[in-house]
């Protein structure tokens, strides 16, 4: 059995690291709400941390290093890993896992590597938009054994060929994720 587990809000809290980034920003000097406000306005797009801070320096004119604030941001990760779910994924076996992400590379394999959990997965994708690709290879790779993919939108199952992928099974990743993941072991 092969587990795909989505990176963002599945394997890491990306609410707490988000909130705990609007307030290195204020720390820096940049309102919340002008922070949060940006961070509506360009949501959608591929997310890099490092031009979202370049950015909001710039437009409120402050004076600070993007890279000291990128740093104090990210040396939040390791406390944000979700340690339930990497109990299961260490049973499971380095072999046996694969994180799919949508995001901006560095940034994500950033969080990834800081959050320590890279060590526990046999390959780690990056994708800018659509995971239907890579998960449908994994399918196709391990076809005689099922694959459960675990992501917390729904918007990335109904992009797949789930004729393509018979042996493919999707969980998603809500408050009752967890439940739902042992279940199938």
């Amino acid at each position: 059995m092969k587990f795909i587990f989505d990176f963002d809000s599945v394997l890491f809290n990306t609410k707490k690291f988000i909130e705990n980034n609007y307030r290195c920003l204020e720390r820096a000097g940049i309102p919340e709400d002008i922070a949060r406000n940006y961070y509506q306005e360009i949501r959608g797009e591929v997310f890099s941390m490092k031009n979202f801070i370049s950015t909001l320096l710039e437009r409120q004119k402050v004076d600070g290093k993007m890279e000291d604030i990128y740093e104090e941001m990210m040396q939040e990760c390791p406390n944000l890993a979700n340690f339930s779910l990497l109990k299961i994924v260490e049973r499971l076996g380095k072999n046996n896992c694969f994180i799919v992400t949508k995001g901006d590379d560095d940034f994500q394999r950033d969080k990834i590597k800081r959050s320590n959990v890279a060590s526990l997965f046999s390959e780690i994708y990056v994708v800018p938009e659509s995971k239907k690709e890579i998960i449908e290879n994994i399918c196709k790779k391990y076809k005689n054994e099922p694959v459960i993919f675990v992501d917390d939108k729904i918007k990335f199952f109904d992009d797949l060929d789930m004729k393509a992928c018979p042996n493919l099974k999707t969980i998603l990743y809500d408050e009752q994720g967890l439940k739902k993941i042992i279940s199938v072991l």
